[in-house]
């Protein structure tokens, strides 16, 4: 029973990949929609000794976003770096005003990192380096932040952990 939930896992993974939900554009502030992110990410980091950090000013400037789908993706990339810090560590969410009237949001493991020869690789489809990983939830990241006509960028350091870089434009 465990396989077939985890194959309907993949399966809805993958329609969600082919055929994303509509778009619904909206004003979205990034310190609320990262504090509910944090909140949901907490009890998997609490489990694994992992303690959370937030800092996103409030006075920030407002991206065009769709908050759920937005909020999905930044809750992967959260618990990835949960599952990246099985002895604990520290994962940290951070916002900031870019150049080019431009929002960063960086989520940050002091996990194992991603070897070199797999980095160019990560957002590949079924691509996975996890035992259990289906290889679904970084496409998904990238697509979502493809989506909204933003940038991902991406920074490992073999067993230091990993930075991920969300550039989005301003509303």
């Amino acid at each position: 029973s465990k396989e077939i939930r985890r194959l309907d896992e993949v399966v809805n993974g993958f329609l969600k990949f082919a055929r994303p939900d509509e778009l619904k554009l909206q004003p979205v502030r990034l310190a609320t929609l990262i504090s509910d992110v944090a909140t949901t990410a907490s009890a998997e980091a609490e489990r694994r000794g992992i303690t959370v950090s937030v800092d996103c000013p409030g006075q920030l400037p407002e991206i065009n976003a769709d908050p759920g789908m937005l909020g999905q993706a930044l809750l992967n990339l959260a618990l990835n770096g949960c599952q990246a810090m099985a002895d604990g560590g520290t994962l940290k969410i951070g916002c900031r005003a870019g150049g080019r009237h431009t929002v960063q949001v960086d989520v940050e493991d002091t996990g194992v990192g991603i070897p070199p020869e797999h980095l160019g690789r990560i957002f590949d489809l079924y691509f996975t380096t996890k035992d259990k990983g289906s290889g679904i939830g970084l496409s998904m990241v990238y697509r979502i932040v493809q989506l909204h006509d933003g940038e991902v960028e991406v920074q490992s350091t073999p067993g230091r952990g990993m930075r991920f870089r969300l550039i989005f434009p301003q509303a």
